[in-house]
């Protein structure tokens, strides 16, 4: 995996757009598609101004919620065509490897492994992501959209927290900052 994320990649900075609500409010759009774009589960662009247009990279693991989502708003059927059916994708959770398209990459296990040992708690989608970037690529990584739920996911009514160690994620996340892997954007 790591071989096809570099040749993804390709030299470019890593733009890693998170789905906070609070990302609406920026107008960080072109900011974000002068990087390698990798977005997070349902994470569809509505706001091009603030969230960018493309996607490279499908971090995800919310099949069910993705089904939801895109059966709740007929729209998004129309946009996931144009950004997640043809980029690179990565399954993040540990469950239904075995029911995967066996053209998408998998999160490695060892780094699941390590970073819910690090947070004490399942990580989310996002923390997994911004850990598999920062380990397995040198690239230049820009984090947008991640507030750590101190905003409602954006395309949630009713938001979900999940087993998630928020405040233990932010942590993560500051820790990576100082060691110079990241920069949060926003």
């Amino acid at each position: 995996m790591k071989e096809n994320l570099q040749t993804i990649i390709a030299g470019r900075r890593l733009s890693l757009v998170g789905n906070a609500a609070s990302l609406l409010r920026l107008k960080q759009g072109a900011e974000i598609d002068a990087g390698c774009v990798v977005r997070l589960n349902s994470g569809i662009p509505i706001h091009k101004s603030a969230q960018g247009r493309r996607t490279d990279v499908h971090c995800f693991s919310t099949r069910s919620s993705l089904r939801y989502n895109l059966g709740r708003a007929t729209w998004r059927v129309r946009l996931r065509q144009n950004h997640f059916d043809n980029v690179f994708s990565i399954w993040m959770s540990p469950d239904e490897r075995e029911t995967a398209d066996p053209q998408q990459e998998f999160y490695p296990m060892s780094l699941c492994q390590e970073l819910t040992e690090r947070l004490g708690a399942a990580p989310s989608v996002g923390a997994k992501t911004l850990h598999m970037l920062a380990e397995l690529t040198d690239a230049d990584i820009r984090v947008f959209g991640f507030d750590f739920k101190t905003s409602t996911t954006f395309y949630r009514t009713k938001e979900n927290l999940g087993p998630h160690n928020w405040h233990g994620e932010r942590n993560f996340a500051l820790s990576l900052v100082r060691k110079g892997r990241i920069t949060l954007a926003c």
